[in-house]
């Protein structure tokens, strides 16, 4: 009988996520599986900082973002933003991809202008530097960072 730990499925992944070449996705993909079988939010932080800027293939990318966002949006907000100073600043492309997501649900954003109220100083400065990043890129997304930049001050 063989008995993985989350903590076996997470090293796991954190090896696929680091190859490169064609069937990085694929070896990404079958180690989320093994990760996702424990349903645990504890893998959230983890999945995200596995991020990397410098992937190979997006697809990755996303299929680690699908998993993370696959929790209710308390614990999903509440574990992003445990993570986001040290994924912005490994990944910041992938960090504003992953808050831009969240901005763009309503009921995710939402909770992330609630928990970002009473979060650190240290998560707020994350969180602004990503919406300044995101506004940078067009005006258009203001409407979705003004909520969060308020709630970030």
């Amino acid at each position: 009988m063989n008995t993985v730990s989350l903590t076996d499925a997470l090293t796991e992944l954190r090896s696929a996520a680091k190859l490169t070449g064609e069937g990085s996705v694929q070896a990404i993909d079958a180690a989320l599986v093994e990760v996702t079988k424990f349903g645990s939010a504890e893998s959230i932080g983890p999945l995200l900082l596995m991020l990397d800027d410098g992937a190979t293939y997006d697809e990755g990318m996303f299929s680690l973002i699908h998993a993370a966002e696959a929790f209710e949006d308390a614990v999903y907000v509440r574990e992003l933003l445990a993570v986001l100073p040290e994924v912005r600043a490994a990944a910041p492309r992938w960090a504003s991809i992953v808050l831009m997501r969240a901005m763009n649900n309503d009921d995710t954003r939402g909770e992330l202008v609630r928990a970002l109220r009473g979060a650190d100083a240290g998560i707020k400065q994350a969180a602004k530097w990503l919406c300044d990043k995101v506004n940078e890129r067009s005006p258009k997304f203001m409407s979705k960072t003004l909520p969060v930049l308020v709630a970030a001050r």
